[in-house]
């Protein structure tokens, strides 16, 4: 086997929200009478740059405070639209079952706070078997900083260099860098038009998590 663990970023990467996170964008437009055109082809690419950027997107650049209070506000409407259409991508269920099968100890690692990514992720059967779900509140970084990988390879015990870190973000591939572990870009995700993650020197790029289970199925 090429890794003895596998860690994984949780939204564009195992999970898709999208269509929980846009909704709520539109329920906070509406919310302040602020015009938009919210669809989820256009959006997805703000999703993997977090709620900030999503606000940014339709608010534009608004005082730091505004902006804070706007976001806090995201967060608890989209607290009550959790696990409304979020689901695994296709073929997640049968990566994360040969991994499974294999004893290959696998966990998450997401900049998504602790109080909204456990519910989702005890939400879904196919993630229970998780060794680990680290959060970036829940660590005081936020990635692209190597804490959140340090303190997930500390809990499944495999060393750095024997371990890939999947993500669909540029932020992932830095911090699976700076944390010394081997590094994939998930081409399904939440990629924004003006991405390049051909420049973002990852080991690996996967088009679908089927290619990323070859990897690890015998020759």
């Amino acid at each position: 086997m090429p890794y003895r663990a596998v860690l994984f970023d949780l939204d564009g990467t195992l999970i898709d929200t999208a269509t929980d996170m846009l909704l709520t964008l539109r329920q906070l437009a509406d919310e302040h009478q602020q015009p938009h055109n919210i669809n989820i082809a256009d959006y997805r690419g703000f999703i993997t740059h977090g709620s900030a950027a999503l606000i940014e997107s339709i608010f534009g650049q608004p005082p730091k405070v505004e902006r804070d209070r706007l976001q806090q506000r995201y967060l608890k409407l989209y607290q009550q639209n959790l696990n409304q259409n979020t689901h695994l991508f296709e073929g997640v269920g049968d990566l994360l079952n040969h991994l499974n099968a294999a004893a290959i100890p696998w966990g998450i690692v997401t900049n998504k706070p602790g109080w909204l990514a456990k519910p989702i992720v005890a939400h879904l059967p196919e993630l229970s078997a998780s060794q680990v779900l680290i959060c970036a509140d829940e660590v005081g970084h936020s990635k692209p900083h190597p804490e959140p990988i340090h303190q997930a390879l500390k809990v499944v015990q495999v060393k750095a260099q024997d371990t890939l870190y999947l993500g669909d973000a540029e932020s992932d591939v830095l911090a699976a860098h700076a944390a010394g572990t081997k590094s994939a870009v998930a081409l399904w995700g939440y990629l924004h038009d003006h991405d390049q993650p051909e420049h973002w020197r990852a080991h690996h790029s996967f088009n679908n998590p089927h290619e990323l289970l070859a990897l690890f199925q015998a020759k």
